[in-house]
């Protein structure tokens, strides 16, 4: 079983293997044996390891078959959290208590 963080790697890296404005969904799967994530693309098998060495990108390896492998870098995709309308700022500590009269 995967723990959350991995689970959130592997949820990232769908995300972020994917055609920008696309509904397609890559499928990533964990291969704890190896310590690699893969996913099937464009007919290619990419695979990028559990640590990754730069936080920004994505680094793997992609392998056409039984032909020619290359090096890839991806770059990650920050999380945008969407404001919820009709929700107000939370208050700070040094602002004032206001009491309703």
């Amino acid at each position: 079983m995967a723990t959350p963080k991995k689970e959130l790697l592997i949820t990232a890296l769908s995300r972020d293997l994917r055609q920008p404005g696309s509904g397609e969904r890559v499928q990533v799967v964990d291969d704890v044996a190896r310590k690699v994530f893969t996913a099937n693309k464009d007919g290619a098998v990419w695979v990028f390891g559990h640590s990754q060495p730069d936080a920004a990108y994505w680094n793997g390896v992609k392998h056409y078959g039984s032909g020619p492998s290359s090096r890839v870098r991806i770059r990650r995709t920050q999380v945008v959290k969407e404001k919820q309308p009709g929700t107000e700022p939370s208050a700070r500590k040094d602002d004032p208590i206001q009491v309703p009269s």
